[in-house]
């Protein structure tokens, strides 16, 4: 008896050694830490080799320590960026990695920019380099990528943008009455307006020249069909052979020029009710006109 009591006395204080190593090895490296590590989880990895990666990127004390305690609690590991820290202890490394609180960006898309802005933007400005590619992508959703400031993993995919803007979209719409129609008009306002007041009044412009089979004749299309907002020429006027060139072709473009925000929806599902047919903006001003020869006028004294 005194043999096999002095033998659970051994094997009691050698399981309270191990467990203090154990603790001690699943502490923070260094909780005075400061520095931030991006960490990759790539699609069913395995979480010894996970365990392993943690120590080699240097913020935990050991890989073996970690992957038992992951077996320990059935721990889940979601794939993706995380920005982790040494000064962060195993279990709240365990905790971040089974929420799938990943690295973040935050990136804030314009209103009135077309996708191949956005790819610009995503790719150049913030990083981004997997959305090289966007902008073909996205083509078919051109116009309802919804402008907005969003918060989305580092290692976002197109697909996955896409799907979050043309979401934000429907949801910011839900109240309206949209259709492809509206969205196209609502792309040229987002271009043509140069005041919030002017939006509901360009939109009646341009809904009042479909109703009378006039061409919508507006700069901002020639722009998207050239592929840039530069103004445009007298000579683009013609030379600009495309279906979205609206002073050749009659009635909508094939699609949005652009992504429009919130207001140039409501004003397009919304236009204002008037005569006018005719607009152009000179000295920060838009100046309305019912008739071609009202509009001439105009243009002589306000140029």
């Amino acid at each position: 008896m005194l043999v096999l009591k002095r033998i659970a006395l051994g094997l009691l204080g050698l399981l309270i050694v191990l467990s203090i190593i154990f603790i001690v090895l699943l502490a923070p490296k260094n909780k005075e830490s400061t520095e931030k590590v991006d960490f990759v989880v790539a699609a069913n990895q395995r979480s010894a080799e996970i365990s392993q990666n943690l120590e080699k990127s240097g913020v935990i004390k050991n890989g073996f320590s970690f992957y038992l305690y992951l077996k320990l609690i059935n721990g889940k590991i979601l794939p993706g960026t995380y920005e982790l820290s040494a000064s962060q202890s195993a279990s709240d490394i365990a905790g971040q990695l089974a929420s799938g609180r990943f690295k973040v960006a935050k990136i804030t898309i314009i209103e009135g920019w077309r996708a191949s802005q956005m790819e610009d933007y995503l790719v150049k400005e913030k990083n981004l380099t997997q959305l090289v590619g966007f902008t073909k992508l996205a083509q078919p959703d051109e116009g309802y990528l919804f402008p907005d400031t969003y918060e989305v993993k580092i290692d976002v995919t197109s697909a996955e943008l896409i799907k979050l803007m043309r979401e934000t979209f429907d949801k910011k719409t839900k109240d309206l009455r949209i259709t492809p129609e509206t969205v196209i008009l609502a792309s040229i306002v987002e271009r043509e307006a140069q005041g919030e007041e002017d939006r509901s009044l360009i939109a009646g412009v341009y809904a009042n020249r479909v109703k009378q089979g006039i061409r919508l004749e507006a700069d901002p299309t020639i722009q998207y069909a050239k592929g840039n907002w530069a103004a445009v020429t007298l000579a683009e006027y013609k030379s600009i052979i495309s279906p979205y060139n609206t002073y050749l072709n009659d009635s909508w473009p094939p699609g949005p020029i652009c992504s429009p925000g919130l207001k140039s929806l409501e004003a397009a599902a919304k236009p204002a009710t008037h005569d006018y047919i005719y607009f152009f903006h000179a000295k920060g001003q838009t100046y309305f006109s019912k008739t071609y020869a009202e509009h001439q006028a105009k243009v002589r004294q306000y140029f």
